[in-house]
């Protein structure tokens, strides 16, 4: 598909989702500047995406937004878009941050998904993408190995830790019910 094919029908997913959305948009209290700006930033992540994605002559990813419930581990994600790249599996991770860059938090997430999705389905990723879409350059790999995969256990033994409570009405649902309803489990 050309690139100005791919562009055109983003912006107009993005200008009918906008449009749908002036509701809750104005429920904000935004000023019209305001409002402007995230219209405009919006727009702007969606040209440096187009842009990778043509460049890079992307397949449509396997999963989007997929919800991900591990029973064994106890953990659930939502991982932004997992990717089929010959025999090798890609998560991808989409940031909207003003600043490209893999900090902690992103480096935590990073283990506990590459962890959640080897336990899930018996494969171990290749690599983690951050893709910080207000920037034009290509997504960040973080590759999977060993040591980042035993850093997630210890992350997720550490949160255990700090978990003490054994009563569900202490962990209340902040997911809008994902959770219970939509998290991929088999």
């Amino acid at each position: 598909m050309p690139l100005q094919k791919i562009r055109q029908d983003l912006f107009a997913l993005f200008n009918e989702q906008w449009k749908n959305a002036q509701d809750s948009l104005e429920a904000l209290g935004l000023e019209e500047k305001q409002i402007e700006f995230f219209y405009d930033d919006s727009h702007r992540m969606l040209l440096n995406f187009s842009h990778w994605f043509f460049k890079n002559d992307m397949p449509s990813p396997e999963l989007a937004e997929a919800r991900i419930f591990s029973k064994n581990l106890k953990l659930m994600g939502i991982i932004d878009a997992v990717l089929l790249l010959e025999d090798k599996v890609i998560l991808v991770d989409y940031k909207t941050s003003k600043h490209a860059k893999i900090t902690e938090d992103i480096k935590r997430q990073v283990a506990l998904y590459a962890l959640l999705f080897e336990d899930k389905f018996k494969v171990t990723p290749e690599a983690i993408w951050i893709h910080f879409l207000k920037n034009p350059d290509d997504p960040q790999p973080v590759h999977v190995d060993e040591a980042l995969l035993e850093y997630g256990k210890v992350l997720l033994e550490s949160m255990r830790e700090k978990t003490t409570s054994l009563d569900e009405v202490n962990y209340p649902c902040t997911c809008g019910g994902y959770c219970e309803k939509e998290f991929i489990t088999r």
